[in-house]
């Protein structure tokens, strides 16, 4: 017989020896008080620290769990027999047997597709699978949770209405309870409803005496849901809580469980194992222990527990967003024209502002994208090219910052004003025209001639033309600028703690790279594709730094054309037809931390070092980077002058170790740097965490494969551990969600391909690995 949670709640307070959990009572025992043997003051407390609402929404879960488990009915439409094996095989037929792979269509226009001309009893199982599935999402709006049922539900023929009491289910409010999953569940839809159609028909073939066993045992339950097949945990972690809400945590993902079990072990005399049903036995236990402490119920987020394990608060069960110290954005240098012919001019410098036109926008911060300002100013849809207004508005709404440089102009032969960007946008009704406005401190006033034709468009970001800029800087105020690009704002200190949050090293191996780049000056990070060497360079310049300075930083790249009057100085053409002497960003850069305090590192960044003619391009630098010969100075090649590298500049390089076009690097090169091996950091405990906080199954098992992968390629002699893959490949995504359809694309579109070339001449093991590969993610 299947007991609802009111029911199974009576049975806590009239039954002892039968209780499911009993056998954890001594556990419970060694770590929260009890008034007797059986330990039923610490069963009551426990009921009583679960959150009413949650229980509440398990309530209402409990009919259609029950039929589930039970007689095999639908709640939507009782006349009809669905949770039978036949009806779940061929759920699972439709979507694991015909999977719509790709982005062209979205999760629930492939399941449509998926269940076009399906019986009417699959039709009832997918859709209040995809109620039980939805139900106990905190966040997930009534509406959204209606309209996917519904959205099932229209593939019947005759057609069925939600009944009451599902319809009220549906219609709680967002917010009320439950639970907070990431990206991963969500976009996991076709997996979660194959699991739970493998599980139901394995559940039907169990013999009756084992069903009724796990009906009333929230452990043999867990069992037979692990049992089942290939386990899903997001999907079973809910229906184990809907099951059995007074026992199991309303938390989706397994990783979170595990940190939150391992934060609070020591209230329980340590950790019992690291399976499911150790890490669900040890959280039910740490809620007994807790609830004797903690007046009235509690998640493990609320204020007073959360700090006692969660060394990142605000973090939920959802996907832990990286915390990445924002790197500081540089200042930027703007050409600006106040009005046509600077109509305006005398009135915003004497104002302290700057502002444009186009009037007939509202407060432009209503405008969430260039396409919403294009359209505005364009509502008959004319289609006339408007490029030029939209990038305008849109930069000074968006891409100004406190702290750039405005050069104001007046037409294109004459600057008027040079000033200091102050404030935010902000939209000012009341002005008579121009009212959307930026406070400017304008630090120069007057006329100078520009050099050659300014750029025509109100608005234009100059930053990148650091010629153009320093002549700006030079005409206007008779100062140089700054050979690097200076933040606008102060940079955010940066150590070794942050260093190993974001970078994927151990603390031993920092330690000992941080070390060589002391001793060294010059440092090369060797490794196979995809192990983070230019995000760990930076990142490593920054900690040694003790904060994310750009202004002390520099990075180029080396390739075959590159030159000693590239890198150092030469001589470039000039528009009359002769020729200028140019310096280099390694001599400026130089001069740079030359003019600093000895004690002010700077890194200069070298990627691909490997693919650049090194004598061609360092010529008499060879000598001059050694940490030996720092302040020796050599006459220059171009220049009348003697140079020296300064002691306070480092060298960071960076080498792809599977690149077969290079040829082995120059031996001088190689007594003149520390060599660093960056292999792929899967077992680090940076990678570890992210993995974690993942809690996505799918992403476990690639795991799994490509260290698998990688041990065949480390003992293949024809590639060896330098064309490994590395974490970069898994590492937490930009720009999209972290979800198994960007698993899928990793695998067909970078990891296949990849594989494809390592192994071109041995077709079969390439095949081999590519079907494993996509068989991790089917």
């Amino acid at each position: 017989m299947w007991l609802t949670p009111r029911q199974r709640m009576a049975r806590y307070q009239c039954s002892r020896k039968e209780r499911f959990w009993q056998p954890k009572l001594a556990m419970v025992g060694k770590n929260a008080s009890v008034t007797n043997e059986h330990g039923e003051d610490v069963l009551a407390a426990v009921a009583a620290s679960r959150p009413a609402a949650d229980m509440a929404i398990a309530r209402d879960a409990a009919e259609v769990l029950e039929h589930m488990l039970g007689d095999g009915r639908s709640v939507i439409d009782p006349g009809t027999m669905m949770w039978t094996a036949e009806t779940a095989e061929d759920l699972r037929a439709r979507i694991g047997d015909n999977p719509i792979l790709g982005k062209a269509q979205g999760q629930w226009d492939k399941l449509d597709r998926q269940l076009e001309g399906a019986p009417r009893e699959v039709v009832l199982l997918a859709a209040e699978l995809v109620f039980l599935r939805e139900h106990p999402l905190h966040s997930a709006k009534p509406e959204t949770r209606r309209a996917h049922v519904d959205r099932v539900l229209a593939h019947l023929d005759p057609p069925v209405t939600i009944p009451e009491p599902m319809s009220t289910w549906l219609g709680r409010p967002p917010g009320t309870a439950g639970l907070e999953p990431g990206t991963w569940y969500h976009g996991a839809l076709w997996r979660h409803v194959i699991w739970a159609s493998t599980f139901v028909r394995y559940w039907t073939g169990l013999p009756l005496a084992e069903r009724e066993k796990a009906r009333n045992d929230p452990w043999e339950l867990q069992h037979v849901m692990l049992t089942s097949g290939d386990d899903r945990s997001d999907m079973r972690n809910v229906l184990q809580f809907l099951a059995w809400p007074e026992v199991f945590e309303p938390i989706s993902s397994a990783s979170m469980k595990k940190k939150v079990r391992d934060g609070l072990a020591d209230r329980i005399g340590g950790a019992t194992g690291e399976d499911p049903a150790a890490i669900d036995r040890d959280l039910l236990a740490i809620r007994a222990a807790l609830a004797s402490e903690i007046e009235g119920p509690f998640h493990f987020w609320s204020p007073g527990v959360n700090e006692l394990w969660n060394n990142s608060p605000g973090e939920s069960d959802s996907d832990a967003e990286s915390a990445d110290i924002a790197e500081p954005r540089p200042r930027h240098y703007w050409l600006y024209a106040p009005g046509p012919q600077a109509s305006e001019w005398d009135e915003f410098s004497s104002s302290g502002i700057m502002a444009i036109g186009w009037d007939e926008l509202d407060d432009l911060a209503t405008y969430p994208s260039r396409e919403a300002v294009r359209q505005a100013l364009d509502p008959d849809g004319t289609g006339g090219s408007k490029t030029n207004i939209v990038l305008a508005v849109w930069q000074f709404q968006n891409e100004i910052a406190v702290g750039d440089i405005v050069f104001a102009k007046r037409g294109r032969r004459e600057i008027v004003g040079r000033g200091e960007v102050t404030s935010d946008s902000r939209f000012e009704p009341g002005r008579e025209s121009y009212r959307h406005v930026r406070s400017v401190n304008w630090t120069h006033t007057g006329s100078w001639e520009h050099p050659g034709s300014a750029a025509i468009k109100t608005l234009t970001d100059v930053t990148t033309f650091r010629d153009y800029v320093e002549d700006l800087e030079r005409l206007v105020t008779g100062e140089e600028v700054p050979p690097l690009p200076e933040p606008s704002t102060p940079p955010p200190a940066y150590d070794k703690a942050a260093f190993l949050k974001e970078v994927y090293l151990s603390e031993e191996r920092y330690e000992r790279l941080r070390a060589l780049l002391a001793r060294k000056k010059n440092v090369i990070l060797a490794g196979p594709p995809g192990v983070g060497k230019t995000y760990a360079a930076k990142r490593l310049a920054y900690s040694v730094m003790g904060a994310k300075d750009p202004a002390r930083v520099q990075v180029v790249q080396f390739h075959q054309s590159y030159s000693y009057e590239d890198f150092m100085m030469g001589y470039r053409p000039t528009e009359a037809g002769g020729f200028t002497l140019a310096e280099g960003p390694f001599y400026r850069f130089c001069e740079a931390a030359r003019a600093a305090d000895d004690d002010r590192p700077y890194f200069f960044i070298i990627d691909e070092i490997n693919r650049g003619n090194i004598s061609k391009i360092f010529g008499e630098l060879l000598m001059l980077i050694e940490a030996d010969k720092r302040g020796h100075h050599l006459r220059l090649l171009y220049k009348n002058e003697t140079f020296s590298v300064p002691a306070n500049v480092h060298i960071i390089g960076m080498m792809n170790t599977a690149d077969r076009s290079l040829a082995v690097l120059d031996y001088a090169l190689r007594r003149r740097f520390g060599f660093f091996e960056m292999p792929p950091g899967f077992d680090s405990a940076g990678f570890g965490r992210w993995q974690q906080d993942a809690g996505s199954p799918t992403l476990d098992r690639l795991v799994e494969v490509v260290v698998e992968l990688n041990a065949a390629i480390a003992e293949d002699p024809a590639l060896g551990q330098g064309f490994a893959i590395g974490h970069s490949f898994l590492s937490r995504p930009t720009g999209t969600d972290a979800d198994d359809a960007w698993l899928y694309s990793v695998v067909e579109d970078e990891l296949i391909p990849l594989i494809d070339e390592y192994w071109f001449d041995e077709l079969a093991k390439a095949k081999e690995w590519a079907d494993r590969l996509r068989a991790a993610v089917a």
